[in-house]
């Protein structure tokens, strides 16, 4: 690290791709600041073998880390996709055991808006990705749209359905998620029960044309 402090490198790049190694990876970026390397640029692999906790996880270390050293490190988390398997050569349709298409879909939402990365700032990626893991379970679980337009919809549709989502039972609330996990909504979706569909209209919304 040293040797690579003498040297015109800025971001240094690096990789965080499991909460396994959270010990070496900090202890790598102690190394890089202790010898006057403080602007880092992190890839976060996701959708392989973690969970959607771990990638959670991963990121708040990095906005602690960045408060606590007094560095920019920059969190591009970056989807697993098998590249030697022929059945995904034409297409981005992977997923990982722990992951669905909604929990893939909300992750890229919210990395659209910040232009798919997480830079400094605890404020901001709480309002991005989540206070607590509750937090983010609440924002993997909401329409898309809902997460793209955060603001539009904060105080009215988005508190409506989340009252609504958490009055299901157990039962129904499973009979959502297996609907909502698939990603699909289109205008006949319906399951028959009330409160379950009128739950899932709120994952019709599109956005304004306009």
């Amino acid at each position: 690290m040293k040797k690579l402090a003498e040297i015109n490198i800025r971001p240094l790049r690096i990789a965080f791709d499991h909460c396994s190694m959270e010990d070496t990876y900090k202890a790598a970026i102690s190394t890089a600041v202790k010898h006057g390397i403080t602007d880092l640029s992190n890839y976060l692999l996701y959708n392989f073998e973690d969970e959607p906790d771990d990638l959670y996880y991963r990121m708040k270390i990095n906005i602690d880390l960045c408060d606590e050293l007094g560095v920019t490190i920059y969190s591009f988390p970056m989807k697993f996709h098998p590249i030697d398997d022929p059945k995904y050569f034409q297409n981005r349709d992977y997923i990982g055991k722990h992951w669905n298409r909604k929990f893939i879909r909300a992750v890229q939402a919210v990395l659209n808006s910040t232009k798919g990365k997480i830079g400094r700032g605890k404020s901001f990626f709480e309002e991005a990705f989540g206070k607590d893991i509750d937090e983010f379970h609440k924002i993997l679980w909401m329409p898309e749209e809902f997460i793209i337009h955060r603001f539009k919809y904060k105080d009215n549709l988005t508190a409506e359905r989340w009252e609504k989502f958490n009055s299901l039972d157990e039962m129904q609330l499973n009979r959502l998620k297996a609907i909502v996990a698939a990603n699909v909504f289109d205008e006949n979706i319906a399951t028959g029960d009330p409160s379950v569909d009128e739950v899932l209209r709120y994952y019709q919304v599109r956005r304004d044309p306009k």
